[in-house]
């Protein structure tokens, strides 16, 4: 039984319309000098990262990094009580020993203040041939793993919790909170007999569950949509599994959610869940849809509470690329940046939400001989700001949107934005973290390996 607020009747509905459809950290290290933000990772091979601003304004990031060629990916963890200007050595979250590497991690506070980091790790517990490493995933779930978190309580961090029961099968997730603060997580995963038949693949992990997080272990287990059954025993289920799960709960503690899938016409679809019915709202040309699970759609929510999908469609059909922000109550699209000089692509966009309706989103872009600049876009009180965040942003006309004049890495000379992660204070000021290749005009990073640096925004 699912027994908490986020309630039989929101299961009920879900449930109902998705078949129808188908250690303690270390004191803080010296004080980075002015002309370079500060570094967070350690071995300048870092990948993404996630920031967390928690009630007290301290700030927590976990990002991913390798130590070497060959070796895992692990989550690492760092903190700053003084707004950003040190840093705590990082320590590692992930490794239990096994030897495989961790996907893009989470880090989220509860309404109780305790912190969680969550990951999906690779590979399985004792194999002879474990993996460090998983090319083709993202934050968008296309490999599989097992999920686990650690919580972070009185600066002391927790054992390491697995999430769902089953080993390996899991691929994409979400976290959310209902309206008594407490922390779910929402996945999907093969069934235990897809998992039998080797069937470990994205488009057959149909089996969405929720499960409540705690600083003991998962209390609550629930199914949304039993998983399909094989045609016959040891064949192959149907593929109606999903990628790209992404959403939040409400304050009435009902979820909204979003997620991809292939339709009847065997189209990969953007299909959005507004707590009571199910309805495609993007269509991929027929296979055309690319990697989007390395840039998912993301789920923001505004001010006035209407739900609005920052997405990446198909240039195929598009005079350009573009970055787009989809409103599904009115059908509204707002082109936030769209890119007008030849030879200049969208690499990828990450998106955060803030407190109180603010919404951040940020793009890369750039060209094979040119540095990958870094877009930000900011939505308050009912409009976006849009400002150029690296040193030719605002210079170049990458994108058809007017910039303010504004940038906040001008010291650099070249370098490639890769990945970031808004946060926002108690009083809605902006601080990012970023990963970034670089060299900087007074020496600094390496030229060839990304960093995870730190900015203030505001």
């Amino acid at each position: 039984m699912f027994k908490t607020t986020l309630l039989f009747s929101t299961l009920l509905l879900l449930h109902n319309s998705f078949l129808a459809q188908t250690k303690t950290a270390a004191k803080p290290v010296a004080k980075t000098n002015n002309t370079q933000p500060p570094r967070l990772s350690q071995f300048e091979r870092a990948l993404e990262s996630d920031l967390l601003i928690d009630k007290n304004n301290n700030l927590h990031v976990v990002y991913q990094e390798s130590a070497d060629f060959g070796k895992p990916i692990f989550i690492y963890y760092t903190s700053s009580t003084n707004n950003g200007a040190s840093w705590s050595k990082p320590i590692t979250l992930s490794n239990d020993e096994t030897g495989n590497g961790s996907g893009p991690p989470v880090i989220v506070q509860d309404g109780s203040g305790a912190i969680y980091a969550i990951w999906k790790r690779y590979g399985n517990k004792g194999s002879k041939y474990p993996a460090p490493d998983v090319t083709l995933d993202g934050r968008g779930g296309y490999g599989n793993g097992t999920l686990f978190y650690k919580v972070l309580q009185g600066g002391q961090w927790s054992q390491q919790f697995q999430v769902s029961e089953e080993i390996g099968s899991q691929f994409s997730w979400f976290t959310f909170f209902n309206n008594k603060g407490q922390l779910l997580l929402c996945w999907n995963e093969v069934s235990p007999e897809s998992l039998s038949a080797n069937r470990l693949m994205w488009y057959y992990a149909d089996w969405l569950r929720f499960g409540m997080l705690s600083p003991s272990g998962v209390t609550e287990r629930a199914e949304i949509s039993k998983p399909a059954a094989p045609a016959y025993k040891g064949g192959a289920p149907p593929e109606n599994g999903i990628i790209n799960l992404h959403g939040y709960g409400d304050k009435n503690g009902e979820v909204h959610f979003i997620y991809n899938k292939k339709d009847s016409d065997n189209a990969q679809k953007i299909f959005y869940y507004n707590g009571k019915k199910h309805e495609a709202i993007y269509s991929y040309p027929l296979y055309q849809e690319g990697n989007n699970f390395m840039n998912p759609p993301r789920l923001l929510c505004d001010d006035k509470g209407v739900d609005h999908i920052i997405f990446i469609p198909s240039s195929t059909t598009l005079e350009s690329e573009q970055l787009w922000d989809y409103i599904p109550a009115t059908k509204q699209r707002n082109i936030l940046a769209s890119i007008q000089q030849k030879g200049i692509t969208i690499s990828n966009f990450q998106a955060n939400q803030g407190p109180s309706g603010r919404m951040a989103a940020l793009l890369h872009a750039g060209g094979i001989a040119e540095s990958k600049e870094a877009y930000g876009f900011f939505y308050d009180n009912g409009k976006w700001d849009k400002r150029g965040l690296t040193k030719n942003a605002s210079k170049n006309n990458y994108i058809y949107a007017q910039l303010t004049p504004l940038t906040y890495l001008s010291a650099l000379s070249t370098y490639s934005s890769q990945h970031g992660s808004v946060g926002y204070t108690k009083e809605g000021r902006k601080k990012m973290t970023m990963t970034l290749t670089a060299r900087w005009s007074s020496g600094g990073y390496s030229t060839s390996n990304p960093s995870i640096i730190f900015i203030n925004l505001d």
